[in-house]
């Protein structure tokens, strides 16, 4: 009996050891898990949403599973689409959750001005570290896109003081003026296309340049440019220059789909002189007759005398008069012949002492005039009409060796011997070897003036500025001319009509 008491006590003992080695193994294991415990897992609130960009502000959460122990700092990575400092900004890339609290936020602020994209995202993943844990099956990483109704700024040409047409032999600068609908918010770039036809650079330059990039400074809604045509001397011309925007990066910019271009017409129509044609020439010469006056100092024309011009197809959209007359003014012989080139010239060497006269420069036959020109006056057609419009020129010199008039063939006086070395030279008075006692050089330095060939008595009026160092020059005006002195220039108006 006392052996079974024995066998049974020991029993107990044994399974009393057990139950309590159980027992401190469990509570072993309890503070082992809440040891673990206090490590958090970190996770954000959602894991996508979709941020309205005009809020400006939107805050990105984080969410412990235990409260934190201490200051804890969580590491975020951003990545996607969006891109800082252009789209968004964020004042830190950590959150820091204070000791005892369970959340954290990341304050984000939206650019939204910068946004043109209906597509941006931004991501943020939490960054592994020793000091919390990333559990997977969780919200480790929030996506954040932004929204936006883009609307964006529509720029197109206001045509409201653009000309439609222009003559390349102007040489106009043209500004093209641009409107948009709302102020950029920031600066923008425009390519400007143009129709083959005509070249950058060696037709015309934009803000004279080569360049067809043009750049919109933000907070705009109105910006132009300047299109330089270079000059162009070709009567009958007739291109079209178009120009069309195009946004260098269409995501910040559309073209307005009817008002995106613009249509210049560059033209340089032919001018039918033929109503100033009215009489033909004298005694069998070319052309027709043009009668021709100078204002005088009472504001009326005087001087009137003729002068012979025809079509020409050659100079086309200039004024060709024939040289082979005589100046009378010059040397008073052949007064049913009077005429000249346009100008005049001779008037303006018109000596009061007949001892001096103009000696030919090219002409076997010894007509006398300024040498070699035609005394071009270029007609520009309006954009109305080819029958009025404004005269100009190009630059022309004129020169003329001075002789005794003793030394001269007048009449009977054929055998001078100016009249026999032109002979031996071929007509070419500059490989003479006569003594001339001085040269005349007169430069035209422009023209400005009008023509209108549809009036009943069709008319050229313009003012010519010579130039000349010449002491012979405008010596002797005659007293009723209006020439005016306009620094080192001289200032001579004209009037050009038929004679019917």
């Amino acid at each position: 009996k006392q052996t079974i008491m024995k066998n049974l006590s020991k029993s107990i003992l044994r399974k009393s050891v057990i139950l309590l080695s159980l027992f401190l193994t469990i509570l072993s294991c309890e503070k082992g898990d809440e040891g673990k415990n206090k490590i958090p897992a970190v996770s954000f609130e959602t894991s996508m949403i979709s941020v309205n960009t005009e809020a400006g502000q939107y805050e990105a959460n984080v969410n412990l599973s235990v409260p934190a122990s201490n200051n804890l700092t969580i590491r975020l990575q951003l990545s996607g689409s969006a891109i800082e400092n252009e789209h968004y900004t964020v004042p830190s890339k950590e959150i820091v959750i204070a000791q005892g609290q369970t959340s954290g936020k990341l304050q984000i602020t939206i650019l939204n001005d910068n946004i043109w994209d209906e597509n941006l995202e931004l991501k943020i993943s939490v960054a592994p570290s020793t000091e919390y844990v990333i559990i997977p099956e969780t919200n480790s990483e929030i996506t954040i896109k932004f929204t936006k109704d883009i609307v964006l700024p529509v720029i197109s040409f206001d045509a409201t003081n653009i000309p439609e047409k222009t003559n390349p032999f102007k040489e106009e600068e043209i500004i093209f003026d641009l409107k948009l609908d709302q102020a950029l918010t920031a600066d923008r770039e425009i390519t400007l296309n143009f129709d083959e036809g005509m070249d950058i650079g060696s037709d015309f330059l934009v803000n004279e340049t080569n360049s067809n990039i043009i750049s919109i400074p933000k907070g705009v809604t109105t910006h132009s440019f300047k299109v330089k045509i270079k000059k162009k001397d070709d009567a009958g011309f007739d291109k079209d220059l178009k120009i069309t925007l195009t946004p260098t990066d269409p995501k910040y910019i559309a073209v307005g789909s009817e008002e995106g271009s613009y249509t210049l017409k560059v033209t340089d129509p032919l001018v039918d002189i033929s109503p100033m044609l009215q009489k033909g020439a004298l005694s069998g010469n070319p052309g027709h007759q043009i009668y021709q006056a100078i204002k005088a100092t009472d504001g009326s024309w005087d001087g009137r005398v003729v002068l012979n011009s025809s079509q020409n197809s050659e100079k086309k959209n200039y004024l060709k008069t024939h040289r082979n007359q005589t100046f009378i003014a010059s040397f008073d012989c052949m007064s049913n012949l009077t005429g000249g080139d346009a100008l005049r010239l001779a008037d303006m060497l018109n000596f009061i002492r007949k001892d001096t006269t103009i000696a030919d420069y090219s002409a076997s036959s010894t007509a006398r005039y300024f040498s070699s020109s035609d005394s071009l006056i270029r007609f520009i057609a309006s954009d109305q009409t080819t029958q009025k419009g404004t005269l100009a020129t190009v630059s022309q010199k004129f020169i003329a060796r001075l002789v005794l008039k003793d030394d001269w063939e007048t009449g009977a006086n054929g055998e001078k011997q100016w009249h026999i070395d032109s002979k031996a030279t071929g007509g070419d008075i500059s490989k003479s070897t006569y003594p001339t006692f001085a040269t005349v050089e007169v430069e035209l330095v422009k023209i400005e003036g009008t023509y209108d060939f549809t009036l009943e008595e069709p008319e050229m009026l313009f003012t010519a500025w010579f130039k000349s160092s010449s002491p012979y020059f405008m010596k002797s005006v005659p007293e009723e001319y209006k020439v005016v002195k306009d620094g080192d220039m001289y200032k001579v108006e004209y009037r050009l009509y038929p004679r019917f």
